[in-house]
């Protein structure tokens, strides 16, 4: 009976270590994620390619980085918030990166997801793009259950917001004024 306890307390433990995953942690540096398999999307003289990508390359900007499975459902969560970031900044002022986790996409739509990204690609070339093969952000940055999360950092790659749901309006507004302090800082 105490050894159906003791691994009944050990499984539950790990389950809610998964669903309540903590997240990058505010004011700390954000964990390193490099993905060589992939990695970011490339676009010169007209020809894709991939790169080996690693979340400190972005050091010395404030930016917002958005992660997500490769899914319909999942490309919308964030959407709101970068289009304000569209809308608030210009380009090159702040690095925006969308990480798309390619382990979650439904079985046979990895040609159909490529061809999203580069299609995106085109439109906004200065966009930082990276396929995740294998959704290592997932456990690196322990997205939890819902395997998204946007992430503001400042220029020293300290993280300054997390979250992991759709934005309200308030939020928005607050995080805008967040970026806003750490470029002038």
């Amino acid at each position: 009976m105490a050894i159906s306890r003791v691994l009944s307390a050990f499984v539950l433990s790990l389950v809610c270590a998964h669903v309540f995953a903590a997240g990058p942690t505010v004011d700390a540096p954000l964990p390193p994620l490099s993905i060589g398999e992939r990695g970011e999307l490339t676009l010169a003289s007209g020809d894709f390619g991939f790169v080996p990508w690693s979340s400190d390359a972005g050091m010395g900007k404030v930016q917002v980085i958005q992660y997500f499975g490769a899914t319909m459902k999942d490309s919308e969560i964030f959407k709101p918030f970068t289009d304000l970031l569209e809308s608030n900044f210009e380009a090159g002022t702040i690095r925006v990166v969308t990480v798309l986790n390619l382990d979650a996409a439904m079985w046979g739509t990895t040609p159909f997801v490529l061809s999203e990204l580069e299609k995106n690609k085109r439109v906004y070339p200065d966009a930082t793009m990276v396929v995740d093969d294998k959704g290592a952000g997932v456990s690196v940055w322990e997205l939890g259950d819902t395997g998204s999360g946007l992430i503001i950092t400042d220029a020293k790659g300290i993280v300054k917001y997390f979250t992991r749901q759709t934005m309200s309006a308030e939020e928005m507004t607050a995080a805008l004024e967040l970026i806003r302090a750490n470029l002038d800082s």
